[in-house]
């Protein structure tokens, strides 16, 4: 049998790739690992959306001395946080008075929340804005808080608060409060 040239590009390749069969294993080793590494890197953006940071156990009632930034200023305070995936809500104490907490949320473990207090100046009322971040490590949440507005100059101040023992349910912010 008389064997004519190749005539086309596709025929050319395929006589080659006969010929040669280190060439052919090469070719099918770099489409088995492209095929893996493609596989892979789906396999892990599907993980990515089905398991998702877990959030601390922070849910319940906190408590902390914290002193302020003028003199002989100690407070216990406490806070108490509610809420699912990256939502907080609930109460923060500021000079013993509980007040709501405003655009809470944590995520991978930093907390992040405000509270604001009103301030009479002579005739005028100030809002006075509190920023709280934190650091949530499992029993203990390392907080710095900055205060804005108000008639004075306030420096951040740092405090640890701890979690408190949930006496009940009355200090979970979630719980019912309907009669049963």
């Amino acid at each position: 049998m008389i064997m004519s040239e190749p005539k086309t590009q596709f025929e050319r390749f395929n006589l080659r790739v006969r010929n040669h069969p280190m060439v052919t294993a090469l070719m099918i080793l770099g489409t088995v690992v492209i095929s893996l590494s493609t596989f892979t890197d789906a396999a892990k953006n599907l993980w990515g959306l089905i398991v998702t940071e877990a959030r601390p156990d922070m849910n319940g009632p906190w408590q902390s001395e914290v002193t302020y930034d003028w003199g002989n200023a100690k407070y216990s305070e406490t806070f108490t946080f509610g809420g699912d995936g990256e939502e907080v809500h609930g109460t923060a104490s500021f000079l013993g008075v509980n007040r709501g907490i405003l655009d809470g949320r944590v995520k991978d473990g930093s907390l992040q929340f405000i509270t604001k207090t009103g301030e009479m100046v002579g005739d005028e009322r100030k809002d006075v804005v509190h920023r709280y971040r934190g650091k949530v490590l499992r029993d203990e949440i390392k907080f710095l808080m900055q205060t804005e507005g108000g008639s004075s100059e306030h420096l951040p101040i740092e405090f640890t608060a701890r979690k408190a023992p949930n006496a009940s349910n009355d200090a979970n912010p979630t719980a019912s409060t309907a009669p049963r």
